[in-house]
Order: C-alpha cells, then structure tokens, then sequence
C-alpha cells in the first residue's frame, strides 16, 4: 500500500495573490470614483452657467414707428393775418427701454417726428408749405397700480424746427419756428385680455413747462436779424404765460400672428405769442405703424450671447 503524500500549500504565495487583488480593487475603485466626481462636477459647472444664462437679463428697447395722415391749421401772423388750413403727412419713432436690468421703476424715451402739408387760406388765394421736425429724449417712472393698469409720469427735453412758406409775399416769404422746451409727460397704458389676443391701449400726453423759442417781430426781415444783428425782439423765454401746448395721442396695440400694429389718433394744440404777436398750430392725424422688441449688442462689454448669429460674423 502506498501512502498518500501530504497537499502542502505555500500560504506566502495565497496571501500575495489575495493582496494583489485587494490592491487592484481599490486602485479601479479610485479611478472610478475620480471619474464619478469628475463627471459630477462638470454637469454641476453646465448647470450652473445654465441658470447664470437663463437669469441673465437683457435690456430689451420698444420700438414704435407709425405713419399718418393729418389736417393741419396753422395761423401765422409775421406771414399773414389769415388762418391756413389744409392736408398733410407725419412720420414719428418712438423708443423706450429700462435705465438697469434689475430695476424696472425709471425708463429713457427718446423720440423723433417728421410732419409736411400744404395748407390753403379761406378764399384759396394763396398756399402755404410746412414743413416740421422734432426730437426729444426724457425719463419716466412706472406706477403700477393693477396687473393691466400703468401710468408712467415724467419730463421731456425736446428741440423743435419748423419752415412755413407763402410764395405770394414777396417781402418776407419764409418764416422759421425754432424753439427748445422742458415738457412734462404722461403715459397711461392698459390691457385688455380678448378671447384670442390682448389688445394694448394706451393714451399719451404732452405739454410744455419751460422754454425758449424764437419769433421775429412783425415786418422785420431775416436779412436785418441775421446779416445786420438785429435779433434784440427775436429771441423769448416762454412759460405758460406766453406759451400753452398740449399733444395726446390714443392709440391701440393689436397682435397679429408676426407682428404688432398700432393704430390711433393724435391731436396737437399749440399757441404762443411774443412781439405782440399770436402763433397758432393745431393738427389732428390719424396714425398706423408697428411696434416691436428689439436690442442691441456692441463693442467689447456688450457682446451678442454665442446663439446669436450676426452677418459679421
């Protein structure tokens, strides 16, 4: 009988089997863990810049250009006694938008009109050109009484020009309106929610505080005011002791599928007097135009966002 030889096992070996497996173990485990983090930490900084890009805020400006038809009434006595009346064309922008993003009480308004007519006196025995332009730039403060109810209230600083033209005088034929004045503004604005759309109504006004304008004196001549100096009587500070204007406008927002349209009426009362003389332009003009959103983006701090595509680039 042989006798069975004893299994002798190397223990030093099994044990340094186990510990390297041990090792690996932890050495994938920490790769993978490192991994695990970092996979981690780049979906926390995307959500981040995610959030910091959703919350950002852009000053967005409302752009307002309409066009219009309008009936003019011009009295002018440095040209003739008689009061002229006839048809004309204007063309105005206005554009509003926040002071700061993150404070939605104070807003700049700057605005430009254009106006042309010819006028007629009551015989329809002499004509007369007009031709107007007006810019202004001012800020208001937005009263939010209700979710669809706001007034905005403010001052205006705008700079006028005028030219009135009546060939038949041969004397003194041209006639120029220059004048600058501080105004105070009002601006009601409500929403009226339909079935389907709401409609933007609005009710502007304007009227002048403080200012100064020119006015010749009655039978002066350019040639003597400009050429020879003669511009003592010519130049005036007006107030509402010689000067009482008020422009209002009604007006009303209607959303298309692309686009806004706004569609309104405009009237303007104007009087003032100087050199015992009395100045009078009352106009009403039926108005159509669009209203859109617009900003933007230039130079080094005010950048386009990378989803925004530009033909520059």
């Amino acid at each position: 009988m042989f006798k069975k030889k004893p299994i002798i096992t190397n223990r030093s070996q099994s044990e340094s089997f186990c510990y390297f497996c041990v090792c690996k173990f932890m050495i994938e485990f920490i790769r993978m863990k490192k991994n695990i983090i970092l996979i981690l930490v780049l979906l926390t900084a995307v959500f981040v810049s995610a959030q910091n890009n959703t919350e950002e805020k852009y000053l967005l400006t409302t752009k307002v250009t309409t066009f219009g038809l309008s009936v003019p009434s011009i009295t002018d006595p440095y040209l003739s006694p008689l009061v002229y009346s006839g048809v004309g064309l204007c063309y105005n922008t206005d554009n509003r938008r926040y002071f700061k993003p993150d404070n939605t009480n104070y807003s700049m308004q700057s605005k430009f009109s254009l106006s042309t007519g010819m006028l007629l006196n009551p015989a329809l025995s002499s004509e007369m050109l007009y031709f107007g332009a007006n810019y202004g730039w001012g800020a208001n403060y937005h009263f939010r009484l209700k979710n669809k109810l706001r007034i905005l209230a403010g001052g205006l600083w705008d700079v006028d020009f005028g030219f009135k033209n009546v060939p038949r005088n041969v004397n003194n034929p041209v006639n120029l309106d220059m004048a600058t004045n501080l105004n105070l503004t009002g601006l009601l604005m409500y929403d009226l929610n339909m079935r389907r759309n709401t409609l933007h109504f609005q009710v502007a006004m304007q009227t002048p505080i403080l200012g100064y304008m020119f006015v010749p004196p009655g039978g002066a001549s350019y040639y003597d005011m400009f050429e020879l100096g003669n511009t003592a009587n010519a130049f005036h500070f007006s107030s509402l002791h010689n000067k009482l204007g008020l422009n209002q406008t009604y007006s009303v927002d209607v959303p298309f599928k692309q686009s806004i349209w706004r569609f309104g009426l405009h009237f303007q009362s104007l009087k003032y007097k100087a050199n015992d003389l009395v100045f009078m332009h009352n106009e009403t003009s039926l108005i159509v135009g669009t209203t859109f959103d617009a900003i933007s983006f230039g130079g080094k701090k005010r950048k386009a966002p990378l989803n925004f595509i530009s033909t520059n680039d």
